[in-house]
């Protein structure tokens, strides 16, 4: 960012309308209306410095092209002021109040009708207290920390993952705020939960509820006297987060008891960096993956799907009743990936219920097709262990409640005269 424009960092972070490291692939989903906008900060381009973005959307006249929606500007800054296109002002507050009064237009005729103000899940830096380092995450440091809620005060404990952008690629920045925007959209008991990104100034901040015992696998190797049924206990809860996963439907592709959460007597589901939406995914077959949880057709051909989070749920299953070991042990990696194309798999403890036995045995099937849905996982576990299944639809509403109510977003900044009719874009 030129110094010019730095100069002004300080109260344009205080302006509701400021989104900071917002990147394009949320702007598009936030802004709803035609006129609606936002400012953000450009996203790194190696040997250029960065930029303020004036952020509108306007579909006018409708277009069926998403992406076309909306129209991105550049802010300059020339001579110790701000303009788009044709008018320059000491301050970008001042540009934006003068398109909202006078409508007149940014550029052709997009215009400036109502912003938008941060969102429940874009928090505020100043609101967040960084308590003691946890351990080290794929972006940088993981701490633990306090959230203040902007209404009412309260106060949470948290784990915060930083990320300096300085120490990131642009495709480690999209990664982070990509996981971000995949959690926003969960709200279950055994999915870790999201409170937020605090994105206006760096470090970034992902925030998420603080489990109160740490990495699952962690703590099966820390408590090895663990029952036969609270271990049962756990497989099901995990169960239930998957299945709720899938009713998205999304692939977690990295299911794995370091990968979940143990806290409150419940198993959380987390570390979402590889989900992908849909049904099946074709990963890039160069890229490393954790073979030990792959299925076959994996392992094969870089095809995730439902199934295959099936079958790593199975091994995370293994994990859970031998205290958190590395599955297959002994084995290399590459061992591994052989002897289980070749049909060899774990053996269970001898004292498991049988049913219970049989049903791993059938979620790591050679044949995707004949491995259970989650659902049916989840619903054959609460039938054997006789644990009764949660209303998960009214403990979804109450935490979904809960987040509006305790983490209200700023107001937004309206044009009070009537907004005159749009009219065709030229030359965008």
């Amino acid at each position: 960012m030129s110094s010019g424009s730095s100069l002004q960092r300080g109260p344009i972070e205080k302006e509701s309308y400021y989104h900071g490291f917002l990147p394009r692939e949320d702007v598009k989903t936030v802004l709803k209306s035609n006129g609606e906008f936002l400012i953000r900060i450009s996203e790194p381009r190696k040997g250029e410095p960065r930029s303020f973005i004036l952020s509108v959307m306007h579909n006018i006249p409708p277009s069926v092209d998403e992406e076309a929606w909306v129209k991105h500007f550049v802010i300059k800054f020339q001579d110790n002021k701000f303009y788009i296109e044709k008018n320059a002002f000491p301050t970008i507050q001042e540009m934006v109040d003068y398109h909202l009064r006078t409508k007149d237009s940014v550029r052709d005729d997009v215009c400036l009708l109502k912003s938008l103000p941060r969102q429940t899940w874009e928090l505020d830096h100043e609101n967040i207290e960084i308590v003691r380092k946890l351990g080290e995450g794929a972006f940088g440091e993981v701490m633990m920390g306090k959230l203040k809620f902007r209404k009412g005060g309260k106060t949470v404990n948290v784990a915060i993952k930083q990320a300096k952008l300085s120490n990131l690629t642009k495709d480690q920045i999209k990664e982070f705020m990509g996981e971000a925007r995949v959690m926003r959209q969960f709200n279950h008991p055994h999915v870790v939960r999201f409170y937020g990104v605090a994105a206006t100034t760096e470090p970034l901040y992902m925030v998420m509820e603080l489990a109160s015992n740490g990495a699952l696998d962690s703590y099966l190797k820390k408590n090895p006297d663990l029952s036969l049924d609270k271990k049962n206990e756990m497989i099901l809860q995990a169960a239930w987060g998957l299945e709720y996963l899938h009713g998205k439907p999304v692939i977690h592709r990295d299911i794995a008891a370091r990968n979940c959460l143990y806290g409150d007597n419940r198993v959380k589901i987390s570390d979402f960096g590889l989900t992908r939406h849909g049904v099946s995914y074709q990963a890039d077959p160069n890229k490393k993956a954790p073979i030990r949880w792959l299925a076959t057709e994996v392992i094969r051909q870089r095809v995730f799907s439902l199934k295959t989070d099936v079958w790593a749920y199975a091994v995370m299953s293994w994990e859970i009743y031998n205290n958190g070991v590395e599955p297959y042990p002994g084995m290399m990696v590459a061992e591994v990936a052989q002897r289980v194309i070749s049909g060899y798999r774990m053996d269970l403890p001898v004292d498991l219920h049988p049913e219970i036995k049989n049903l791993i045995g059938k979620c790591w099937a050679e044949n995707e097709h004949e491995r259970p849905s989650m659902a049916d996982v989840a619903s054959e576990l609460q039938r054997i262990t006789l644990i009764q299944r949660p209303d998960f639809a009214s403990l979804e509403a109450q935490m979904k409640k809960e987040l509006m109510m305790m983490n209200n977003s700023h107001k937004s900044h309206n044009r009070k005269s009537k907004p005159s009719k749009a009219r065709m874009p030229k030359g965008m």
